[in-house]
């Protein structure tokens, strides 16, 4: 791990960001990684299952940073290049690896990692602890996902160990966190929209209230996705689904 930032292997839990929940209430001070060989409830954006079985990493990263919650814009957008980097790193081509909206990396388009991230102990603005969970399909991938999904193996055709994964990782993420400066979105802003999936192109937009044909543009100032209607009109989306359109 980097220096200062500790790690905690546990071979089954629930989640990962639950378990740095429960470390969050007893005011964990140092940084630290919770590793999970398996999960029983490992759970995705909007509470969706993570399907969650050996040789994958489930990890979270908990810390507790002097931040606002209107800092958090960026922090997403973050994890996911950090993410991107690692794949990169551990042997996957940069071209095939990309990042898409809000929080997911693909291979190929299809998905590989995901992100959720969740705070604790906030008052008012301010942030007690955050809660940054990852995972990411070395190993295996669902075959039911909601949006197609793969796996490092079938990409580069070997296994990676869980835990050299999240050496790579783990000095990614710090080495990004270390450089972001909450008042200064647009280096990220245009790290992730040039690594970013489905730009220029059509997609289908679906959230709760409504689902519609758009093209993808580039991230905005603020974290959301600027898109272009059928009709020409631009848009700025913060919650919703993306998948890909058909001409």
């Amino acid at each position: 791990m980097p220096e200062g930032v500790g790690a905690r292997f546990i071979p089954v839990c629930d989640s990962t960001n639950e378990e740095a929940a429960r470390l969050a209430s007893i005011k964990s001070a140092q940084p630290m990684w919770i590793v999970a060989g398996e999960q029983s409830k490992g759970r995705g954006r909007s509470g969706r299952n993570w399907v969650s079985g050996s040789g994958n990493l489930y990890t979270s990263l908990l810390f507790a940073p002097d931040l606002k919650l209107s800092d958090l814009a960026g922090l997403p957008f973050i994890i996911s290049l950090a993410i991107r980097e690692t794949f990169v790193t551990l042997g996957g081509l940069d071209g095939d690896i990309q990042c898409k909206w809000p929080n997911d990396i693909l291979i190929n388009g299809k998905k590989a990692a995901g992100v959720l991230i969740e705070t604790s102990g906030v008052v008012g603005n301010t942030v007690g602890h955050i809660i940054v969970g990852i995972g990411m399909n070395l190993l295996h991938s669902p075959d039911t996902a909601q949006f197609p999904a793969t796996n490092f193996f079938a990409h580069i055709g070997k296994k990676v160990d869980p835990r050299e994964a999240l050496t790579v990782l783990a000095a990614n993420v710090k080495k990004r966190l270390d450089k972001w400066r909450v008042s200064d979105f647009k280096p990220i802003q245009q790290e992730w929209t040039d690594h970013a999936w489905g730009i220029g192109k059509p997609v289908q937009v679906r959230s709760i209230d409504e689902t519609f044909s758009a093209t993808l543009l580039h991230l905005a100032e603020d974290g959301g996705l600027k898109v272009k209607l059928v009709n020409g009109v631009e848009r700025t989306i913060y919650a919703a689904d993306i998948f890909p359109g058909f001409k």
